[in-house]
């Protein structure tokens, strides 16, 4: 009945919103508030240096957040009448067809669906476009539009907390939107990842380290949009290493020339599939409120591409078998469905490996040590930083770094920790004339497990519903019953 109710409430602000006046600048007050809760967030203070050195005509480039000033005293200067133009903005985008809904609740899937069909079914369809259907012919990044220097530049901010890094960036803009596709089914990022982000004997870090140049390495994809994302490699700095950035940066590009030529083994493709279907298969529980998010970002992802990966998309990797045919979501692996399919991902990977150039890159540097050294400050956060040009001798350096293998950096070793057929085992006989679980492959264990089934149901208004579920980890009927 809550959840029905909440339902209805929230439906309402999409089928019936009144933008009244109070509300109007109640909202206000709060965007106000949670701005300069941010102020002093070197989260927000970077990431709005990174939209200032992207194209200015590209919307990624606008203030993140809003704040007074523009939305109150900005449109005041400009004659615009904020509450017109919010409702306006409702009209343009606000369709049905442009909308996804996630609900996750106890309830069965026919119940749920009645809860909603009702409320959310009154909501208009204009039949209009996506949003970005105005700006996917804009460049994202344009050297010669943007409010800072973005490559062949390097941009040292003053940060608010003590913090000593170094952060190379790389534009990874998608051309047609099946390269978007490929991204998402494919996920190249995963592998290439797991590569520079190793941490063992051999990896990028551990030669860092040896220098006493970095504490920790991050990599991964940051900002994700419809027509591009950014790739980043980011080293936390010792002192040794603050004072030696274009070594350190060198090292990164030894890293990447030796994946660019193209020799990573099997193994390695094998092993990162390997353990993020481990992942999916022993995915833990979370929050319903979390859940409903992901689910909906997915649809938004996924759905026009298949609704059966909606739950499994963003969770698997090599979510294509063939050109023609998706995996089902549900069936859990312990390899790619062919050599075919490995190679794939393979073939992906090095695309995004050839894209991570000393010409695309976007170097940024904190550090207190700037102090008194920074000649510029930031529009909406204030932040100082100073932008010098990158010698064309150092750019040389980068573009022919030294061979991975005269630093002692090697690809990751085959990890042989890897639960495989020796373990995960099951002890004990399954009752219903299974055969002894320990019999059973590797495979047949990694299948999803049997749902309860019910055995007992007295309705809605019932006072029993009984479900049983066979044990999966000793192989035997339970001497413990649980009733609520």
């Amino acid at each position: 009945a809550k959840l029905q109710e909440g339902l209805k409430r929230f439906a309402s602000f999409f089928t019936s919103p009144l933008f009244t006046q109070s509300a109007t600048s109640r909202e206000l007050n709060a965007i106000e508030s949670e701005h300069s809760k941010n102020l002093q967030s070197d989260i927000f203070r970077l990431y709005q240096i990174e939209k200032a050195r992207a194209n200015q005509d590209h919307p990624f480039s606008k203030f993140f957040t809003g704040n007074k000033a523009t939305l109150l005293d900005g449109t005041k200067e400009q004659g615009i009448d904020l509450r017109e133009e919010l409702i306006k903005f409702y009209k343009a985008y606000y369709s049905a067809n442009q909308m996804s809904f996630a609900v996750v609740g106890p309830q069965s899937i026919e119940t749920l669906k009645r809860m909603i069909d009702g409320p959310f079914s009154a909501i208009p369809n204009r039949n209009v476009g996506p949003p970005e259907d105005k700006w996917l012919d804009i460049p994202p990044f344009k050297d010669e539009s943007t409010l800072i220097a973005s490559t062949k530049h390097v941009v040292e901010i003053l940060p608010v907390q003590e913090l000593r890094q170094v952060a190379i960036s790389w534009p990874v803009v998608f051309q047609t939107k099946k390269e978007g596709v490929d991204m998402d089914l494919v996920k190249p990022d995963f592998y290439v990842t797991h590569l520079l982000g190793h941490e063992g004997q051999g990896s990028l870090l551990s030669y860092l380290k040896s220098k006493g140049w970095a504490n920790a390495l991050g990599v991964g994809t940051n900002t994700e949009l419809t027509n591009f994302e950014t790739f980043e490699v980011t080293v936390e700095l010792t002192n040794k290493g603050l004072a030696a950035i274009d070594d350190v940066v060198a090292s990164v590009y030894s890293y990447i020339s030796m994946l660019k030529k193209g020799n990573m083994p099997d193994y390695i493709f094998d092993e990162v599939l390997k353990l993020t279907e481990l992942e999916w298969r022993f995915l833990q529980r979370g929050s319903a409120g979390g859940y409903a998010q992901s689910l909906v970002k997915a649809i938004v992802d996924y759905g026009d591409v298949s609704p059966s990966l909606v739950v499994a998309g963003p969770r698997r990797l090599a979510l294509r078998e063939s050109p023609t045919r998706l995996i089902a979501s549900g069936d859990a692996r312990t390899g790619f469905a062919s050599a075919a399919q490995r190679d794939e991902a393979k073939t992906e990977a090095l695309k995004l490996v050839s894209k991570l150039t000393v010409g695309k890159a976007m170097i940024t540097v904190l550090s207190k040590l700037f102090e008194g050294k920074t000649d510029m400050v930031e529009k909406w956060y204030s932040t100082r930083y100073r932008v010098r040009p990158i010698p064309s001798a150092t750019l040389d350096k980068w573009a022919s770094p030294p061979p991975a293998a005269s630093l002692g950096i090697t690809l990751p070793r085959p990890n042989v920790f890897i639960p495989s057929e020796k373990g995960l085992k099951v002890k004990g006989k399954v009752v219903d004339g299974v055969s002894d679980a320990r019999a059973r492959s590797f495979q047949d264990r990694m299948k999803p497990i049997r749902p309860p089934s019910l055995i007992r149901d007295d309705g809605e208004n019932g006072r029993w519903t009984v479900y049983f579920k066979q044990d999966d980890r000793f192989g035997s009927a339970p001497n413990l019953r649980w009733v609520q």
